[in-house]
């Protein structure tokens, strides 16, 4: 009689499962309704369509802004301003699976991010330009100037993700058959509320939080993330980051030493990899650039002008 009393349970529980699987569900448009009216420009590149914005004189040096894991483009516009004063034509664009661009079919790997960064400058017909990534965006840059480093005038690491942490959730959620649960039921509701801690004191705070979280209504989103979580997208850069110093590449690198996220070790250990990089430390966490944007990009403008670029 027990084994009934189990089975009973366990088709109770997969029920409760499935329903709240089904009403947890928030996708509810596609990519290209979510980008209506926002203002970017878009291309169709070999996976997708790629919105970005294209800023300041096209005859001075591209400087591109590679956003992070969750926060997109919008995230940084604090950062337009005080780069196109410096005399930068400043590129912003949206990553795959977030933002305002497409969320294809295929898994979001990091060689799919660097495919993308190199068909939007070809679009834009830049031969080189000046890389700026902010935690995944990191990433993302270093694997480009390895695998590129002739499109490359500079690069800028702002709490670079080098290699992101073993995690036995992350490895379950891996599973093909349990990660559109945990990624509905827990990790995506987890991201969301680690988005809404950038802060939402001001006007233009609350305003990329509500972006943010909009992002989750587009189709593919919550797929793309879990791609990017369980697949290769955050494997270690540290060869990236080796093969970077070795050709030469002016970097700087700048990052929280009480990062609970990054975790500052090892952003030394890719600092590590080169001669003569420029760093700067600060605390306050992951998010602490929140109200040093000015103060940021003055000192990334410095370093790319005393290299020439």
């Amino acid at each position: 009689m027990w084994k009934y009393w189990v089975a009973g349970i366990l088709v109770l529980i997969m029920v409760g499962v499935a329903i709240a699987y089904v009403s947890a569900n928030r996708e509810t448009m596609t990519a290209e309704q979510f980008r209506a009216g926002s203002g970017y420009d878009t291309v169709v590149l070999a996976s997708g369509v790629t919105a970005y914005k294209d800023m300041g004189p096209q005859d001075a040096v591209p400087l591109v802004i590679v956003h992070g894991a969750t926060l997109g483009s919008v995230a940084y516009e604090a950062y337009y301003q005080p780069f196109l004063d410096a005399g930068y034509r400043v590129i912003a664009y949206d990553q795959f699976g977030r933002g305002f661009s497409d969320r294809p079919d295929t898994k979001l790997s990091i060689d799919l991010m660097r495919k993308q960064l190199l068909g939007l400058l070809d679009h834009l017909q830049i031969d080189s330009a000046a890389l700026y990534g902010v935690s995944f965006g990191g990433a993302v840059i270093a694997r480009f100037a390895a695998a590129h480093p002739e499109r490359v005038k500079g690069l800028g690491f702002q709490v670079p993700l080098i290699e992101s942490p073993q995690s036995g959730l992350l490895q379950l959620a891996s599973l093909p058959v349990i990660r559109p649960v945990m990624g509905r039921l827990l990790l995506v509701p987890a991201i969301i509320d680690r988005g809404e801690s950038f802060g939402v004191e001001t006007e233009e705070q609350r305003r990329v939080v509500d972006h943010f979280k909009r992002q989750f209504e587009v189709e593919g989103t919550q797929r793309m993330l879990m791609s990017m979580l369980t697949d290769d997208a955050m494997s270690s850069r540290l060869d990236d980051h080796v093969a970077i110093g070795k050709a030469g590449i002016p970097v700087q690198f700048v990052y929280a030493t009480d990062d609970p996220e990054i975790l500052p070790e090892t952003v030394e250990a890719a600092i590590s990899k080169y001669d003569a990089p420029d760093v700067h430390t600060y605390t306050g966490g992951h998010f602490f650039s929140a109200t040093k944007q000015d103060e940021l990009a003055a000192k990334l403008a410095d370093f790319f002008k005393a290299n020439a670029i």
